[in-house]
């Protein structure tokens, strides 16, 4: 089959005649052909696709084909076939388009015993707490700025009033709108809390409540369980306390202590006694671990025994 001939049938030019010997043809080749056709000559096909357009073409090719008695049935379905044609890759053209390429994502996870920053492919700064993990796709700084944490990480922000910088922990989601912040969202944890160091950032917790906005030194605690979200004033600093060498628990339920220790320490830690309801308040050196569990005996009157890299908690 001519080539040119081809074009000129997307083109909407082919007489009846000719189109229905280039549709007849095409049949044969097949939808692979035709696409390979398409992307290589994509640049020289002319595409119809206004409703004014294609009813004009449709009456220039009844015009230039000769209309026999017993054809005009078949006519009547070549021209429909070349209009459906023009359709068809006008929509083809616009789908192919308008589909997003497939993403690729870039996952950075901090399985070191040291603290651990990543930066940004807009130079924003992330630094994760050990075992955190947090992701982010190909499609990052164009229309917005999207990542996924698992575990707690400071964010440093570089600002972008076109493009917000989204974190996504589990149900809770910060938008920020330049700032510095700190998030802790470990999975196993009873709690989500958000902390804002500078900036202002906006929370959603679930698809129940509203947007709240924070102010420096404010954090923000949302219990997964109840959905409750409490807000309060945090102390000059401790945002990030964590990259400071500090334990810093305000309020922490006795359960997410432990939970915080053992992403801390690497160990274990096994409880059997009845559950604790009451929280801490305190501040402790993150090398002290000691200090730490003599804190909590005298409180709650516990035992801890260790046995390698398990403690139990009597």
């Amino acid at each position: 089959m001519n080539k040119e001939l081809i074009i000129k049938y997307f083109q909407g030019r082919c007489t009846g005649e000719e189109a229905g010997q280039v549709q007849q043809w095409l049949d044969q080749q097949g939808t692979e052909w035709i696409d390979r056709f398409m992307d290589e000559h994509w640049d020289t096909i002319s595409i119809t696709s206004s409703d004014e357009e294609r009813r004009r073409l449709a009456s220039q090719v009844i015009a230039m084909a000769p209309v026999k008695s017993g054809k005009v049935r078949w006519l009547k379905l070549a021209v429909a076939a070349a209009c459906m044609t023009a359709v068809a890759v006008t929509c083809w053209w616009m789908f192919a388009s308008t589909v997003p390429a497939q993403l690729t994502w870039t996952e950075v996870r901090n399985d070191s015993a040291a603290i651990q920053s990543v930066k940004l492919p807009d130079a924003s700064v992330v630094t994760l707490n050990r075992h955190a993990v947090v992701r982010y796709s190909s499609a990052y700084n164009k229309k917005d700025r999207q990542v996924q944490l698992s575990g707690e990480a400071f964010f440093e922000i570089s600002p972008d009033a076109n493009r917000p910088f989204i974190v996504q922990a589990g149900s809770t989601t910060a938008r920020v709108y330049g700032t510095a912040f700190n998030v802790n969202a470990l999975p196993a944890a009873g709690e989500t809390r958000v902390a804002l160091q500078s900036g202002k950032i906006g929370v959603t917790c679930d698809s129940i409540s509203g947007e709240k906005i924070l102010v420096p030194g404010q954090l923000l605690v949302f219990n997964k369980q109840t959905h409750h979200t409490t807000i309060t004033q945090l102390a000059a600093g401790q945002a990030d306390s964590w990259r400071k060498g500090q334990l810093n628990f305000i309020n922490t339920p006795f359960k997410d202590v432990l939970l915080q220790l053992e992403n801390t320490y690497g160990l274990h830690f096994i409880y059997t006694g009845k559950p604790q309801q009451q929280t801490v308040t305190a501040v402790f050196p993150a090398n002290d671990l000691p200090k730490v569990l003599q804190h909590l005996a005298f409180i709650w009157e516990l035992d801890f025994q260790q046995k390698k890299d398990s403690i139990f908690i009597k």
